[in-house]
């Protein structure tokens, strides 16, 4: 490439990084739904009451399933601990 046609290409990426900023400002303040990822408000956290319900009750099922986990591995340990002629 010779000069002139990199001088030309830097001066096309300066206003390609410039139109960037612009497209950068002029997206409003928002956040994304914890729920399904749609961009609320940014003094919401869920887009809707349907959403908020969807997202308590993932949040009890993994309350849950870490429950069953844990017992699950005390009852385990207390078997080992007997298989292996623990008192």
């Amino acid at each position: 490439m010779d000069e002139k046609k990199l001088e030309e290409e830097v001066e096309l990426l300066k206003l390609d990084v410039e139109r960037l900023k612009k497209k950068k400002d002029e997206i409003p303040p928002h956040r994304h739904c914890l729920n399904c990822g749609i961009a609320i408000p940014p003094d919401k956290t869920f887009c809707s009451k349907k959403c908020e319900n969807e997202w308590n009750a993932m949040l009890r099922k993994k309350k849950i399933n870490m429950y069953v986990w844990m017992i699950f591995l005390v009852v385990l340990l207390v078997i080992l601990f007997f298989a292996m002629g623990g008192h």
